[in-house]
């Protein structure tokens, strides 16, 4: 026990540190020298420590197979999103030089974690509190400090950064000690590389918003998991036929696909949209509160817009859900729509052009936009 309470110790000490004192004063040569040699020296310590124990790996090589399949097909699904968000370029340069100083800088320290995280575990045996704690201290460790205390500068700051950042960190450093649990530090640098490396190593990425980044950071650890496990326990335990088929992944398949589509649902990919009516704009056809599914036009699709009909259109960086009152065409004879809400005494300030169109108003569904009514209304 106290072997592993000078590791707590060590680990809470380099995050106090780190986060203190070393980045917020930008010390030159942090990702090239400082922060690997923190880690090589608590890695080192942690190994020195742990050297007398060891847990047993059993069907190490499947274990490692199974894995490398998931991650595979994360890699694959994780670069056709590319095709619905974009692409960008990664900030890291290709040459070869800096190629190597990033697999120093951040893969090293993969290497470091998790032999740290796996000598830790070691020390702990099964003793499922200190898991807890291990799991804290590593997903602490990996927050980025950098301009940290921006994340709490208004509402929408932090709920971004709670969703899209703190909440995957956590989840995938409970997954990457149950790795180190069953498959030593191994699992858990496979997973963490095959994440971590492809915006070093590949010029582009997908252009993913804050909301995707969110469901894959959380849904692939959870694969990852459901997935190793059944691996694990099928091997270990023995199980029957009937808890084969129990325990079988291929089970949580339509779970998952759900979460996909539902994700896929809210941020626009197909072809129907759900929007929140965040004003009574539109009293008495919807509220406030309600959501309207738009249904995206393509430009023949726009040809055929008639007066009535309720658009969703752009407006600098917003966008208005109003009805069409008037189809005029413009000084260059291009076809221009002219909108009103419901609600309101006037028109809309400026008629809507073609490009400004994104959608027409399928059908309402009362009441489910309350939760981004409340959220907006934090925000503001």
């Amino acid at each position: 026990m106290k072997r592993t309470v000078i590791l707590y110790a060590l680990l809470i000490l380099y995050i106090i540190i780190n986060s203190i004192f070393i980045v917020p004063s930008k010390v030159p040569l942090y990702n090239e020298l400082i922060n690997p040699l923190m880690w090589i020296i608590i890695c080192g310590i942690a190994i020195f420590l742990s050297k007398d124990n060891s847990i047993r790996i059993k069907d190490e090589n499947n274990k490692t197979q199974s894995l490398f399949i998931v991650m595979v097909i994360y890699i694959i699904i994780y670069f056709l999103l590319g095709l619905i968000f974009g692409f960008q370029r990664t900030p890291y340069a290709k040459d070869i030089m800096h190629i190597l100083m990033n697999l120093w800088s951040f893969g090293g320290i993969i290497f470091f974690q998790e032999f740290i995280r796996s000598s830790m575990i070691k020390l702990e045996k099964k003793k499922k509190l200190n898991f807890v704690l291990i799991v804290i201290l590593f997903a602490i460790a990996n927050l980025s400090f950098n301009n940290f205390l921006d994340n709490f500068a208004n509402i929408k700051n932090l709920f971004i950064f709670v969703v899209a950042t703190a909440i995957p960190i956590f989840v995938a450093s409970g997954v990457l000690t149950y790795l180190s649990y069953i498959g030593g530090a191994k699992l858990p640098i496979i997973y963490r590389l095959f994440v971590a490396l492809p915006e070093f190593i590949v010029p582009i990425i997908p252009n993913l918003d804050w909301f995707a980044t969110a469901v894959l950071g959380v849904t692939l650890p959870l694969a990852v998991f459901v997935y190793l496990n059944y691996v694990h326990l099928n091997k270990i335990e023995r199980l029957s036929r009937r808890e084969r088929k129990k325990n079988n992944p291929a089970m949580y398949i339509p779970i998952f696909v759900f979460i996909a589509l539902i994700a896929g649902f809210v941020v626009g990919i197909f072809k129907y949209q759900p929007i929140a009516v965040l004003s009574g704009s539109m009293h008495p056809t919807f509220d406030r509160g309600d959501a309207v599914v738009i249904r995206k036009l393509t430009n023949a699709e726009k040809d055929q817009l008639q007066k009535d009909d309720v658009i969703q259109y752009a407006s600098g960086s917003k966008f208005v859900v109003h009805r069409i009152v008037e189809i005029d065409n413009d000084e260059s004879g291009n076809r221009i729509f002219v909108t009103k809400g419901d609600n309101n005494n006037g028109i809309d300030l400026n008629p809507v052009t073609y490009d400004q169109v994104v959608g027409k108003v399928s059908f309402i569904i009362k009441y489910i936009g309350y939760p981004s009514v409340w959220l907006s209304g934090m925000v503001s």
